[in-house]
């Protein structure tokens, strides 16, 4: 490559950075809006999630593409903490920080901890009954703004029934400008060179036909006062800050906007991996999205998340690197600062059709995962249904932690399903594998059974059921090889020390094959290792046929000392 072409490739990348940060930051706006909306919070705080959290978080995730902002799911998991907390219109703006706050802290505690993991706890199942639920919401959650009709009602899905059946309702202007924002954004998209701008210019156009005709509908700055200028910038303020008082209050809720945030962020770095091959793990992403949510919380940032939609806005644009996430800020803080005012002229009912447009989207793109949820067997099947229906009937908050308790269970009841003792013995072809455990241990050979599953915990019982009674007829020695486990809980170590005692009570013994290092320690440390012997204790071997042939040799040995010991014991004949 010469040094020519690599300029160029290394401007090329820079333009796209660019560009792809600019569609992001235009696309934070008017969605921004909408989501802040969905919540029933001040618009500015879904602009301002828009700008330091996605900064922040662009220079300490892993995954270096993410745009991590105020998203739908996020929005109207928060609205239903605010709705159920019962705080006056005065109090929200500080509601919405501190639980930035504590959802940052939240998420950025399981990444130093190193528990990016936690999130596959939550199945493909439950998270797509979720976000299913969550987009029908969506689609349904401002049909007042969309018609000009808003019944007392509370559920989002009864509200929306009730104004559709009441058509002599509707206010006949704003009916016409949200129906036809709905129609404009489906068009363009349906034309491929505008399809990734479609609904910024949906928003635009909708804004300037109202504008300019002088359509008679409710506009942004009737319903808030939107700041304009160097005054829209989120300064802080004492006013503005955290609240700690609130902590109590918003601590359950916070927790459920951190899993949410996380969950959806989660699908973000395996759909866009960083283009120079590294990999930052789940965890230094949790750790990058928390940090984002603390540093918003000063600055009168709604609690963000990685956001799949927009960090597919600026992978399309041409973003390669971090600095398409700071661009992304910069150009939000531009919008707000120099067209303040034309934000506050955006009619609801535009965005109450792009919202519309945006749930429609997000069904769509979940069919095939509902599909593959409905189509596996009955307990996925039963998941996502419970999660969907939970979604649409209870409080997101709710709903998203009852679905990560029913992952949890399954999760549970499949690994103690899945433990399992095999015996291994030897045979004229090497070594075979059998359920055939004996009941007590036999005199003259050791027994090899191997452990198969995941670490010990809620199966513990499950496998000591399965473990040989000691002969009280002669020593045994049981070889069990527990090569599969990367750890040992406590509940397994109790199990251990109860059953080399029996054993040991009845003049038997327990070898214990393919104990790791750092597993050895955990034997040392606990007294384990001393009272099963340190000879009887052998490390894993990367050969499995030697390994097993390590155990029984040793098995053997201890056997003749354990038959030795017993002769010893017994009184002289006479």
């Amino acid at each position: 490559m010469t040094a020519a072409s690599g300029s160029a490739r290394k401007r090329g990348r820079g333009i796209g950075n660019l560009v792809g940060g600019f569609v992001a930051g235009l696309y934070s706006v008017p969605e921004g809006i909408g989501y802040a909306s969905l919540a029933g919070v001040s618009p500015m705080l879904g602009i301002y999630a828009g700008m330091v959290p996605v900064a922040v978080a662009a220079a300490t995730t892993g995954t270096v593409l993410m745009m991590s902002t105020l998203t739908s799911a996020i929005a109207l998991t928060m609205g239903g903490i605010l709705d159920g907390a019962g705080y006056a219109a005065d109090q929200l703006p500080q509601a919405v920080v501190t639980m930035s706050l504590l959802a940052g802290l939240m998420m950025a505690a399981l990444g130093v901890l190193k528990l990016g993991k936690v999130v596959d706890f939550v199945s493909n199942a439950v998270m797509t009954g979720f976000v299913t639920g969550v987009a029908i919401l969506i689609m349904v959650g401002k049909a007042d703004d969309i018609f000009g009709y808003d019944p007392e009602v509370s559920n989002k899905v009864v509200k929306a029934f009730d104004i559709v059946t009441h058509p002599g309702s509707w206010d006949l202007t704003t009916t016409a400008v949200g129906i036809g924002t709905i129609a404009l954004a489906f068009a363009l998209k349906a034309i491929p060179p505008l399809e990734r701008y479609a609904l910024v210019l949906v928003v635009f156009i909708g804004t300037v036909v109202v504008w300019a005709l002088g359509v008679d509908t409710t506009l942004i700055h009737d319903e808030a006062a939107i700041p304009t200028g160097l005054d829209a910038l989120p300064i802080p303020a004492l006013t503005s800050l955290p609240d700690p008082s609130m902590i109590p209050t918003l601590f359950l809720g916070s927790l459920s906007v951190a899993v949410v945030a996380l969950a959806q962020g989660a699908g973000i770095r395996p759909a866009f991996p960083n283009p120079d091959g590294s990999s930052g793990g789940a965890s230094r992403d949790f750790l990058g999205q928390g940090l984002g949510n603390v540093a918003g919380a000063f600055f009168q940032a709604a609690p963000s998340g990685g956001s799949l939609s927009r960090t597919a806005v600026s992978a399309d644009g041409g973003a390669t690197s971090r600095v398409a996430g700071y661009v992304a800020a910069a150009t939000v803080v531009v919008l707000v600062v120099a067209f303040g005012a034309v934000v506050g002229q955006i009619p609801e009912a535009v965005i109450g059709g792009l919202l519309f447009v945006i749930g429609v989207e997000l069904v769509l793109g979940r069919l095939p995962d509902a599909r593959l949820a409905v189509r596996t067997g009955a307990r996925p099947m039963l998941f996502f249904g419970v999660t969907l229906v939970l979604t649409l009937a209870i409080p997101l908050q709710w709903a998203i932690l009852t679905g990560a308790f029913l992952s949890l269970a399954a999760f549970v009841v499949a690994s103690a399903s899945h433990a399992d003792l095999q015996r291994v013995e030897p045979d004229a072809a090497g070594w075979s594998v059998t359920d055939d455990i004996p009941a007590a241990l036999q005199a003259g050979d050791p027994l090899l059974l191997r452990y198969t599953g995941p670490n010990f915990f809620a199966e513990v019982p499950s496998v000591v059921a399965q473990l040989p009674a000691p002969s009280p007829a002669a020593p045994g020695v049981l070889v069990l090889d527990v090569g599969d486990l990367q750890d040992y809980s406590s509940t397994m170590l109790k199990a251990l020390s109860t059953y080399q005692a029996r054993l040991a009570s009845h003049g038997s013994g327990l070898v214990l094959l393919g104990v790791r290092e750092h597993s050895r320690t955990i034997l040392e440390r606990t007294g384990l290792l001393e009272q099963i012997g340190p000879e009887n204790v052998l490390a894993t071997d990367p050969h499995l046929v030697l390994s097993l042939e390590r155990g029984m040799q040793r098995a053997r040995a201890l056997l003749a000392e354990l038959e030795r010991a017993r002769r010893d014991s017994m009184p002289p004949q006479p």
